[in-house]
């Protein structure tokens, strides 16, 4: 049975104290918390609290949206339960109560401006308490307090439910399910809202008014106008002290379906004229069972520059430490045009790649989390699909193959000598998306081989190949998690017969970042 508690960890997550009960575990049960810090330094923790006594799923989504705080940072909480009202619209008129009860959750951490908090939430509409789903549609709404920032007496917190009117935020050509909005206060003092569609993308939205009204949604885009992908898995905004922003998701394209969690990504915003322009993405987390339903929920922690994430796979909560420089690069995606040099072991111009043979470095072991990146400038004056380019696999059948693909894309297959099973084809040959080669221009492809996440990807011309909503779920794909050494004869050869040629050719013995990828092609041949 869920129930609301509190924790507290002085060293960073390593380590926690003893959980401390908001609410009771037991009969009625309390679900989905999200604390709210105001600037006196009181902590309150918002919740749904089920006590008509709902069973199923109806507990966990029931009214009312209760509250207590805590005035010695979360170590006992409020002896009494206090709540907030929520306006009825018509989605609550028209379920299955007629708006005697209201069913809705909240996973947005609530954001603190000089004027008044917010907290974003989702109603949803149960046409039937016998319902075997969990709602037949959904739609965001915004709790917003002015006073509850400076007033000290909970009876006193005045509360608006934003925006006006009888309908939520929501696009219709979106479908039924749009769900788990949460929000960020811009630089500019609009909020920008983002949740989950079914359709296999996130939106977003923007009020200019402090919530009364909002844009409607819009699928979010990368700065150079690709869609994002996400399943129906909850997409978290961040806005950095700094004033730049972070965005969770799972980058596929998978429609009406929970899964597709593992791995995560993160792209990163700056503002710009009103919006915000978003990253091509990162992989910030990953488990390396490749069934395993995945992570989601996630907050965010800022401190003294540092930043974590925390993530929960539904029966465990854990939190993780970002590397700043992988932020810093999605920040600066489109203006760092720096050759990457950590490790660069072969730097092949064309003079080198002339004799169509060249020695090949070692490449790392997938098995002990190694991964590596190659690296071409190339043109092809005719594309010929199945092509192969250049290859490294010698009498022992291990190595590389990187060859012309259907579809104007490039491929590149990977050999151990000893996976033959044609079952598995589809996670030791990995694809470009399509027309992303162009028949006598000047190309860069970097194939990215990640053996830590066991994942492949791969970027044309600094875009990463996503996939699309028409054309395939993944962009990118899972390596086989028992593939043994690559390395054969330490030799690569091109195509003599090609026509077109290889100008340039680069081996990192790690795997380059998507932000490194682009800058190596910002920097240009």
């Amino acid at each position: 049975m869920n129930h609301v508690i509190s924790t507290k960890s002085y060293n960073q997550g390593k380590t926690w104290t003893e959980p401390q009960n908001v609410e009771a575990p037991g009969v009625p049960q309390s679900s989905w918390a999200v604390p709210l810090k105001v600037p006196n330094g009181r902590i309150y923790v918002f919740y749904n609290f089920n006590k008509h006594r709902f069973s199923g799923v109806e507990g966990v989504y029931s009214d009312p949206f209760a509250y207590r705080y805590s005035d010695d940072h979360g170590k006992t909480w409020s002896a009494k339960r206090y709540e907030v009202p929520i306006r009825k619209t018509r989605i609550d008129k028209e379920n299955h109560s007629k708006g005697k009860y209201q069913f809705f959750w909240s996973t947005g951490k609530p954001v603190v401006t000089d004027q008044a908090a917010y907290i974003a939430f989702t109603k949803i509409f149960r046409e039937s308490k016998e319902l075997k789903s969990n709602y037949s549609s959904s739609e965001g709404f915004i709790l917003k307090s002015k006073n509850i920032l400076r007033e000290e007496n909970p009876e006193d917190i005045v509360w608006e439910t934003l925006p006006e009117g009888e309908t939520g935020i929501m696009n219709p050509d979106f479908g039924m399910v749009q769900a788990e909005h949460n929000l960020a206060v811009m630089n500019n003092g609009n909020l920008y809202v983002v949740y989950r569609t079914w359709n296999g993308s996130p939106a977003y939205a923007i009020s200019t008014d402090g919530g009364k009204t909002f844009s409607k949604p819009q699928y979010m885009h990368y700065g150079n106008g690709v869609r994002m992908g996400n399943p129906r898995a909850c997409p978290k905004i961040y806005k950095t002290k700094e004033g730049k922003y972070l965005i969770w998701y799972h980058n596929n394209f998978r429609q009406k379906t929970h899964s597709g969690r593992n791995p995560a990504w993160l792209s990163g915003g700056v503002e710009k004229d009103g919006n915000i322009v978003w990253s091509q993405p990162e992989i910030v987390l990953y488990d390396e069972d490749p069934a395993l339903f995945g992570m989601s929920y996630p907050d965010y922690i800022e401190q003294d520059g540092r930043f974590w994430i925390v993530e929960t796979q539904k029966t465990e909560a854990r939190v993780h430490e970002i590397d700043r420089n992988l932020l810093e690069g999605m920040w600066n995606q489109g203006k760092d045009s720096t050759l990457v040099e950590q490790g660069l072991v072969l730097n092949a111009d064309e003079n080198m790649l002339a004799p169509k043979r060249i020695s090949f470095p070692q490449l790392p072991l997938f098995a002990t989390g190694g991964g590596f990146s190659v690296e071409l400038w190339l043109t092809v004056e005719e594309m010929e699909a199945g092509l192969q380019l250049l290859s490294t696999v010698g009498p022992k059948e291990k190595g590389i193959e990187i060859s012309l693909a259907e579809g104007n894309a490039i491929k590149i297959k990977i050999r151990d000598g000893i996976i033959r099973d044609r079952n598995i084809s589809e996670n030791t040959e990995f694809i470009s998306d399509e027309n992303t080669l162009q028949e006598g221009k000047l190309h860069h492809v970097v194939f990215t081989l990640d053996g830590a996440a066991k994942i492949a990807t791969i970027v044309v011309d600094g875009v990463l190949s996503d996939g699309s909503p028409e054309t395939r779920t993944y962009g990118w794909g899972r390596i086989y998690h028992f593939l043994k050494d690559l390395n054969d004869t330490h030799t690569a050869s091109l195509n003599k017969d090609l026509k077109g040629n290889i100008h340039h050719m680069r081996v990192y013995n790690r795997a380059l970042r998507t932000s490194e990828a682009i800058a190596n092609y910002r920097k240009g041949l």
